[in-house]
């Protein structure tokens, strides 16, 4: 049976365990793990695994019961269930940590702390790029002039030790370079660790109002009315235009200084009657 406590999806939890007893019984249904949980419809777990239906307290410990956890397994497929449904970023970022503690793989969870530090910190990604265009020589007091708004020479020295951890900078004599690897741990981080990012990001725009003079930055906002194929076909400009830009980054010689670009298209109303129509279609 599949290791449970490699998975940060319950519902990818389920489909592995029904694929892998379909495997050694080619009898085995959905009917028939349906009614070991003693669920009425056979259609639930399919719709489950899809994310068309969630998990109550009572079909969580069925489950459990059924798929023959222990209960230290059980308690990580709770938490996995509790994580997945979580409706605030909050609970979402709560069960998250309590997942990364209960985990029994010790290399997956220090990645994920790891990946999750990273990410919780909006420095981080400035430290990565002003070591490379920076000579500091292990001057953490240095380097920590340069960062607005301003972090201490410890949080210099703290942020480049995980940058190393996690392979994405490396010593080249005296200086540092970035590696060619991207940070990348899936869906997890990316529903709750670059949640956190982006409001980090998002309050150092703000900031910046305050604390930027208006030749260095541009800040910009449109409130429009939209039909739910222009808002997708804007969201795709919007991505063909991220892409330019990585295009004129990667061209650009001489950095002089760390930017922060950030586009945000969200929603200020609910849909109307005629938009939700459109998009049942």
């Amino acid at each position: 049976m599949p290791n449970i406590f490699q998975y940060m999806s319950y519902r990818d939890y389920i489909r592995d365990f029904y694929r892998e007893k379909k495997l050694h019984n080619s009898s085995f249904s959905y009917q028939s793990l349906a009614n070991m949980a003693g669920f009425k419809s056979k259609s639930f777990i399919p719709h489950v695994i899809e994310g068309r239906r969630n998990l109550s307290e009572q079909s969580v410990h069925a489950l459990g019961r059924t798929l023959r956890l222990s209960e230290r397994e059980a308690l990580f497929f709770e938490l996995l269930v509790s994580y997945d449904q979580a409706k605030s970023h909050r609970k979402k970022e709560y069960y998250f940590r309590r997942l990364i503690e209960n985990g029994a793989g010790a290399t997956s969870r220090i990645m994920l702390k790891n990946s999750h530090a990273y990410y919780s910190c909006w420095y981080h990604s400035t430290i990565r790029e002003l070591v490379t265009i920076v000579d500091f020589r292990d001057d953490y007091s240095l380097l920590s002039q340069f960062v607005r708004p301003r972090i201490s020479p410890r949080q210099v020295q703290q942020s480049i030790k995980l940058l190393e951890k996690l392979g994405l900078i490396k010593k080249n004599g005296t200086r540092y370079v970035q590696t060619d690897i991207n940070l990348t741990t899936g869906d997890t981080i990316q529903s709750v660790s670059v949640e956190n990012f982006h409001i980090q990001n998002l309050n150092l725009a703000a900031e910046s109002i305050d604390n930027c003079p208006a030749r260095f930055r541009d800040l910009s906002c449109m409130v429009v009315s939209l039909s739910c194929k222009g808002f997708n076909q804007i969201k795709t400009e919007l991505q063909n235009f991220r892409r330019k830009l990585v295009g004129i980054i990667n061209r650009d010689e001489n950095p002089e200084r760390i930017y922060h670009i950030a586009m945000q298209l969200f929603p200020t109303s609910d849909l109307t009657e005629a938009d939700d129509l459109n998009e049942t279609k």
